[in-house]
Order: C-alpha cells, then sequence, then structure tokens
C-alpha cells in the first residue's frame, strides 16, 4: 500500500486528522480532477466522470429535471446562479438561457472545455473555500461533489453556501450518501459518503429544509441507506438530494 493509500484509507488515521482540522492539508480528494485534462475521444459526461450505463442516464435525467423544476420554483428568470464544482459545463449549458450561470471548479482542464462551451459566462478557478467571490446569488447547486469537501470543512461549505445567496436564496446538493454503518466513520478520504441525518443538521443551521431525500427515489434513510441499490457505490443512482432555503 502506497502512503497516499494510507493516508486516505485508514479510518484511524483518518479521523485523528480530522479531529486535529489537518484533514484538508493537501487537498487530496480534489487532487486528481486539479491534473484533468480534458480527452475529446470521450463525451463531455464521460469526462465529467459519469458513464453512459442506463442506470446512470436515468439518474442523471431525474436530477436534472429535478433541478430544472426546483429553479423554476425559486428564481426569477435570469437570476444569477452558481454552479459549485461545474466541470465542463454539463448543467451550466442546460441552463444558460433561463439563468446567469456562473461556474467555479478546481480543475484547470474541466474550465478550459466549458469556457469554449459557454465563451460569454463567468468562470471562477480553486477551491470553493478559499477563493474570493464577490457577487452574490439566488441559488448555489452541485452535482456530486459535495463528497470531495473535507469532513472538516463541511461546517464552513454550508456557511460559505449562506453567505453567497441573497435572502431566501437556494441550495440544491445531490452527493453519495452514506450506504453503510462503516460510511460514518470516513473510510475514504477521497470519496466521501457523508450521512443525510448530518447534512441535514448542518444545512439547517443557515436554512430551511425543504428536502433532503434519494435522489433516484425520493426515500428517506436518515444516518445510512440499509438497503442501497446493488451496484458500485460511486454509481450515480445511489445518491441524496438536499434542496434547502436560506432563513
Amino acid at each position: 500500500m502506497s502512503l497516499y493509500s494510507f493516508l486516505t484509507n485508514n479510518i484511524i488515521v483518518n479521523n485523528i486528522l480530522i479531529a486535529l482540522k489537518v484533514d484538508a492539508e493537501k487537498e487530496l480528494s480534489a487532487g486528481h480532477w486539479k491534473v484533468f485534462t480534458y480527452n475529446p475521444e470521450k463525451t463531455i459526461q464521460q469526462n465529467a466522470g459519469f458513464s453512459h450505463k442506463e442506470e446512470v442516464e436515468e439518474s442523471l435525467k431525474i436530477v436534472k429535471e429535478k433541478l430544472k423544476s426546483t429553479l423554476a420554483a425559486y428564481c426569477r428568470p435570469k437570476a444569477s446562479v452558481l454552479d459549485f464544482g461545474c466541470g465542463p459545463g454539463i448543467y451550466m449549458d442546460m441552463l444558460k438561457e433561463q439563468y446567469n450561470v456562473v461556474g467555479v471548479d478546481v480543475s484547470e482542464g474541466m474550465l478550459e472545455h466549458a469556457s469554449r462551451l459557454l465563451p460569454t459566462h463567468k468562470f471562477y478557478h480553486g477551491n470553493f473555500l478559499k477563493i474570493p467571490i464577490q457577487e452574490t446569488f439566488q441559488a448555489i447547486y452541485s452535482i456530486s461533489v459535495l463528497e470531495y469537501v473535507p469532513v472538516s470543512q463541511i461546517t464552513r461549505f454550508f456557511e460559505k453556501c449562506a453567505a453567497l445567496l441573497e435572502p431566501g436564496g437556494i441550495i440544491f446538493i445531490q452527493y453519495p450518501h452514506a450506504l453503510q454503518k462503516l460510511d460514518l466513520y470516513y473510510p475514504d478520504r477521497n470519496y466521501i459518503n457523508y450521512s443525510p441525518e448530518r447534512i441535514t443538521a448542518l444545512a439547517s443551521k443557515h436554512f430551511n429544509v425543504i428536502e433532503n431525500k434519494q435522489s433516484f427515489d425520493g426515500r428517506d434513510t436518515c444516518r445510512y441507506d440499509k438497503t442501497p441499490y446493488p451496484t458500485d457505490s460511486k454509481t450515480f443512482k445511489n445518491g441524496y438530494l438536499l434542496i434547502a432555503r436560506k432563513k
């Protein structure tokens, strides 16, 4: 086992680093996206990290439709909206006619493609929690990126979202959730399956939670999902969706 694997896949080490609030020091969980190079031989969806398997396509369709309906319900036309972890611009491109969508991502390679796809849109390059963002938004959305936010920084994540939102602003966060009790103890810092119960508690400090449910079928699972879909935990079908409004 490499030192890298030991430092990111050892529960004891992980929890010591989290307790000391140094689990984010080297941003290991986002490292592979920072060195990402866009592959023109793959589709934009594959470059973003999602396959074209039927279950993935079906799950993505549900989330996309939910995102569109949520923004339509809570945002005025042409409102400023922030895409946290925008990747190559899939969702920004989907929403470009209805909203003024701004993207932020740690990956220069992703942003190069997104800026070519959407040349008139604004982008921020860097760690969302560290870079200064001056404007405010009616909504912040994120699709399968929360797993890269270090545990010691998750409270700060919701604080920054609240600070960047206008009064009554919305967050729409789709994330891979805990699928077993072991996930509650953070066995892998490269890919964190957060507990829905904890996400609700943290978000509730700044937001009124509208819903926090399984994104594919709408189930409530609380601490962790005792009946996940029988597939790889990193497959999009096993995910949760938080929708909440700024207090």
